[in-house]
């Protein structure tokens, strides 16, 4: 039952967050260089936060209250860490200041191959078709993004300080 209010409450902090992005998005200074703007891509993204919002609000609205969770929990007396957790957000603190020194593409490889196995199953970790999958997935997606941000975009993402 706790764990679906702070499903809902967490919904409801993210619409709010994403409502405050949205309206801040029209600070941006309007680029004719672009073909749909630069203030595009910071309101598809609220919308985006907005849409998943209301879906994890219905989702721990229809679920049922399940027995205790099973986590993998570091215990410290009475308080628990979610390693996992600290983990993708030390993830993503080395990603902020290495994007700008290593570029886009080969630090969202990294970030990816990382997360992806820290969020990942232990027993999807053993299995090789997965693994395969990931590896795949962490390398083309950047690559891809990075072709679709400069070719169709014009906008050429970090290529980071070591090449240039």
């Amino acid at each position: 039952m706790k764990e679906k209010k702070n499903d809902i409450l967490a919904g409801i902090v993210i619409i709010i967050l994403a409502a405050v992005y949205y309206v801040c998005s029209f600070q941006i200074q309007e680029t004719t260089s672009d073909i749909l703007g630069s203030r595009f891509f910071p309101q598809l993204a609220a919308v985006l936060l907005v849409v998943l919002a209301v879906i994890q609000i219905i989702q721990a609205v229809r679920t049922k209250s399940a027995g205790p969770a099973k986590e993998k929990d570091i215990s410290t007396g009475n308080q628990k860490l979610n390693l996992p957790l600290i983990l993708t957000t030390v993830l993503l603190f080395a990603y902020y200041f290495l994007v700008l020194q290593i570029g886009f593409t080969i630090t969202s490889i990294i970030y990816l191959l990382f997360a992806s196995w820290i969020l990942m199953p232990e027993d999807d970790r053993k299995e090789r078709k997965i693994l395969l999958m990931v590896i795949c997935v962490s390398i083309i997606f950047p690559i891809f993004l990075n072709f679709i941000f400069y070719q169709i975009f014009s906008i050429q993402l970090p290529v980071g300080a070591l090449f240039q």
